[in-house]
């Protein structure tokens, strides 16, 4: 059965492959290193904060910015989200992972 994808912003999607899609795409069209901002921004906080309420996460403080960034490691390199916290410390994440983590 498919799972939903609700987010606390009122967007909703019929399955994760549907959310997948959605923020892929704002992921692609972003260019790297530029801040989300609007509803984007909303969204993909709200994906980002149900993420790490489903993981047990801690945050290091509120997270404030969202942007497109490589992530590479030994036999391989990604496009994903970094997020910019208010202390100024940055991270990153996966949105497949997350998008599975809160799908209900």
């Amino acid at each position: 059965m498919a799972k939903n994808v609700d987010l606390s912003t009122g967007k909703s999607f019929k399955n994760i492959a549907e959310a997948k899609r959605h923020f892929s795409a704002l992921l692609d069209a972003t260019p790297l290193k530029v801040e989300i901002s609007g509803s984007d921004l909303e969204d993909v906080t709200a994906v980002y904060r149900a993420y790490c309420d489903a993981t047990d996460w801690a945050l290091p403080s509120a997270p404030v910015a969202f942007f497109p960034i490589h992530e590479s490691g030994e036999g391989y390199t990604t496009r994903c989200f970094g997020v910019r916290f208010a202390d100024g410390s940055t991270d990153r994440f996966s949105i497949q992972k997350a998008l599975s983590a809160i799908a209900v």
